[in-house]
């Protein structure tokens, strides 16, 4: 167990590295809005994706623009630089970037650094061009890994076998395996149906379905709104029927889980978490309150000029907690959810 006492925001946290259970406390009360430091870092360490021709056949909008961009990965020096700035305040380390984190040449290295550091690393991968070894190390190392879903069904059958295949390797191994569901407009339907049949794959740990964003390849077409009908139908399944692996959100479905469910106790709700409790940084040291702000260039700062403490306290972020919305003055969920996304791409489902 790892203890955070926040003195400034009066409350407390308490981690289980084994499992990944998080309990926050608080002193005042009224659920704490942000941390003093971040408790979660989504660290980019790879500039450029291996896979980008396999996920583009697959259909997929990489957030990132992974096929089409081509920057260094993060060095070795510049990821061990922001494990020791974390150390004693941070719990977990996401990696990622523009492409498969298990496909960065310094892998092993890197989770080595964050178990030096007593943090845990995590990760989502494509599943494309798995190898043997990089299975071994993500069940040495990591505290969990999600596979991007990227196979469809056709006529009943699954399009993708390598996604298929990279799950089942997973859990052969032993590892705690996720599956990672994009949901948008041209996948909910699909997503109903698995959840209907129990079409995801047996032994996983979760199933956590990310909300689609207009980003990178994203295009506005595919985005949800908020008043489609079929998302009855889809939270009422998730919060209404059992299933033999947990279901789990991001953050930018909190606005749609307030809006159309009733069940979900609200001490395991979390408004976006970007610039409070977790941060994004690139390949090259740039750091950003959320990934999908990334194409933003002016929330961001350089870890060459300033500390992870400096920049989280600084004035861009600042400025970016400080965001609001009119339609949100009124609402009954106001404190919950916090105004929802911040990055003003238009994805509140509410």
């Amino acid at each position: 167990m790892i203890i955070y006492k926040d003195e400034v925001f009066g409350f407390f946290e308490i981690f289980n590295e084994e499992n990944g259970t998080l309990i926050r406390s608080d002193v005042s009360g009224v659920d704490p809005v942000m941390r003093s430091f971040p408790e979660l870092l989504d660290v980019g360490i790879m500039g450029h994706c291996d896979s980008g021709e396999y996920c583009r056949d697959a259909g997929v909008d990489c957030y990132q623009g992974g096929h089409k961009i081509y920057a260094p990965n993060m060095t070795i020096e510049n990821f061990l630089k922001i494990a020791k700035q974390a150390a004693g305040k941070t719990f977990q380390i996401a990696l990622g970037g523009a492409g498969d984190p298990n496909k960065h040449p310094q892998f092993e290295e890197i989770m080595k650094i964050c178990r030096a550091f007593r943090i845990v690393p995590n990760m989502t991968t494509s599943g494309f061009l798995l190898t043997d070894s990089e299975v071994e190390l993500i069940k040495k190392y990591c505290g969990a890994v999600a596979v991007s879903w990227y196979s469809r069904l056709n006529n009943g059958r699954e399009n993708n076998p390598q996604t298929i295949k990279a799950v089942e390797r997973m859990l052969e191994a032993g590892c705690t395996t996720n599956i990672h569901y994009v949901v948008s407009n041209d996948t909910i339907d699909e997503a109903i149906i698995r959840l209907e049949q129990n079409l995801f794959p047996g032994g996983i740990n979760a199933v956590v379905f990310i909300l689609y964003k207009p980003v990178g390849n994203g295009v506005t077409e595919k985005v949800l709104k908020n008043m489609d009908v079929r998302l009855e139908k889809f939270f009422s399944l998730v919060t209404e029927k059992k299933y033999p692996y947990r279901i789990g959100f991001d953050t930018c479905f909190t606005p749609a889980i307030l809006c159309w469910t009733n069940t979900i106790p609200t001490a395991s709700i979390d408004a976006c978490e970007a610039a409070t409790f977790s941060m994004y940084i690139d390949s090259q040291m740039n750091c950003y309150p959320c990934s999908f702000g990334l194409w933003d260039k002016r929330m961001s700062e350089s870890l060459d000029d300033k500390t992870l403490r400096q920049i989280w306290l600084g004035e861009k972020f600042t400025d970016f907690r400080a965001r609001k919305k009119a339609k949100c003055i009124n609402c009954r969920h106001r404190q919950l959810c916090q105004d929802g996304c911040r990055l003003g791409i238009d994805i509140d489902l509410c």
